[in-house]
């Protein structure tokens, strides 16, 4: 059985049930690369707690100057007009923050627009009713944690906009189930939403479509040719994380165990999972390891041989062990010191990198994080050429993990060329052959029309301007 959107005027695609997935996204025609599929509406959405002074708490646009509420002096707008939109909302939660003299953190505040919206417009909580709640499968501990959470709300709204108690864990549950983080152009998070009709996009490691946020809005493109009757698929977790990584997070959050083609690959002992992987021991060879600790545990010494070079590459385990605990120690000590803005973090960082670096694969998941980590610390100190070498490596392992049309490849590219830019002795050349790639990649994943592409676009032409006047 199958159902349309009702609410999303496309007639490529459908709803209907499947035995291993339950509702979900289907297409009714051959979707193309960079297609629009769902534009949504947030039923309620909020900026974060650390955004609130640079995003409008109304439209959600990070752009333009911000004014606070006289009143709260936490919630932030970016005109009179949306203030004004808002205020439906806001006249609610105001009143509570200075009588509380305190912000309720982001899911509190989220919950409360939600309560609020449904107290404006009681027929549109059927949206949120209809979603997933998976109520059984949370944890007592948990489930008491909202019951907890619950006692804040009542703090912060009206009792008429209250849901009684089992109600109220239920909305909880179902909003750990299905918010969405709200991205801005570059994929950092700065807000939370609940978008229904999105929500009813399953996941997969090997994902045909992307969601993007232009401010509030949520768009939902196509990055992979999808066939009738094809199922539309996103990726719920990082997909940056070795396989058992992203299983345990999907099953811990989501309650499933993912058997998508990407898993099925990895689980044979034939694939190797390039996230976890060792680095082949060739330094002419950049072919992934298998490692001993997927193994026999057991052993003193494991021998592989590459499949890339055909050599026979032998690692002592213990030591293998002990490098990777060490580097993973480092990395630990580090994202500490940087989340207290200290200088330290980048000495932890590199002697972390310099461990992982000769141990493990290019792809591998700790030593791409060491390796960002490090790109922001050089690229806040202003050394270009170090953080240039990191930005490409990171793209190259991006080229391995994510699909070629990917945003996270393209706004990785997107930063290359404008590290190129920043150098003394500038290559236009390398910099118009990697702009053009990136805004390749995004005009599929962001679309033609999003800001962030068009920004790309304008620095491409300027890329142009410089190169055509060196020629002449």
């Amino acid at each position: 059985m199958q159902t349309s959107i009702s609410k999303i005027a496309n007639k490529k695609i459908c709803v209907k049930a499947s035995d291993h997935s339950g509702r979900g996204i289907y297409a009714m025609q051959k979707i193309s690369p960079g297609d629009l599929i769902i534009q949504d509406a947030p039923y309620a959405a909020v900026v974060d707690d650390t955004n609130l002074s640079v995003a409008c708490s109304g439209c959600l646009s990070k752009d333009g100057r911000l004014s606070c509420c006289s009143s709260c002096n936490v919630i932030h707008y970016c005109s009179k007009e949306c203030q004004r939109k808002d205020l439906l909302y806001h006249q609610h939660e105001c009143k509570s923050f200075v009588r509380l003299k305190r912000t309720p953190p982001t899911s509190i505040r989220l919950i409360c627009r939600i309560l609020m919206h449904r107290m404006n417009d009681p027929s549109s909580f059927k949206d949120i009713e209809n979603l997933q709640s998976n109520r059984t499968m949370f944890k007592q501990e948990q489930l008491e944690t909202f019951a907890q959470m619950s006692m804040v709300v009542r703090e912060c709204i009206s009792q008429d906009a209250l849901l009684s108690a089992s109600e109220m864990l239920d909305l909880f549950c179902r909003l750990t189930e299905n918010s969405f983080s709200i991205l801005d152009g570059e994929m950092i998070a700065f807000g939370v939403g609940i978008y229904p009709n999105a929500s009813l996009l399953n996941h997969s490691c090997r994902p045909n479509c992307v969601v993007i946020f232009e401010n509030s809005k949520l768009m939902v493109r196509c990055i992979e040719q999808i066939n009738n009757d094809q199922e539309l698929v996103i990726n719920y977790v990082d997909l940056s994380l070795p396989i058992e990584d992203r299983r345990k997070e999907l099953r811990k959050q989501y309650f499933f165990l993912c058997n998508c083609e990407t898993c099925e690959y990895y689980k044979s002992k034939d694939n190797i999972d390039p996230r976890s992987a060792l680095r082949c021991q060739n330094n002419k060879c950049s072919n992934a390891i298998e490692p001993p600790s997927s193994l026999d545990l057991g052993v003193e010494e494991y021998t592989s041989t590459c499949k890339g070079c055909s050599r026979n590459i032998r690692y002592d385990v213990a030591d293998v062990e002990k490098r990777i605990s060490k580097s993973l120690q480092l990395y630990e000590k580090g994202t500490k010191l940087r989340d207290q803005d200290n200088i330290q973090d980048m000495s932890n960082f590199k002697q972390a990198f310099e461990i992982q670096n000769l141990l493990l694969h290019m792809a591998n998941y700790n030593l791409l994080s060491t390796r960002k980590a490090l790109f922001d610390v050089y690229c806040n100190l202003k050394d270009w050429p170090t953080a240039l070498s990191h930005s490409l490596a990171i793209v190259e392992a991006y080229r391995i993990l994510y699909p070629r049309t990917h945003p996270l490849l393209g706004i990785q590219l997107y930063a290359t060329a404008r590290i190129h830019m920043l150098m003394d002795n500038v290559d236009i050349f390398k910099v118009v052959e990697l702009l053009r790639e990136a805004l390749k990649t995004l005009e599929v994943s962001h679309g033609f029309k999003h800001p962030f592409t068009k920004m790309v676009e304008m620095n491409l032409w300027d890329a142009h301007g410089e190169l055509n006047s060196k020629k002449s």
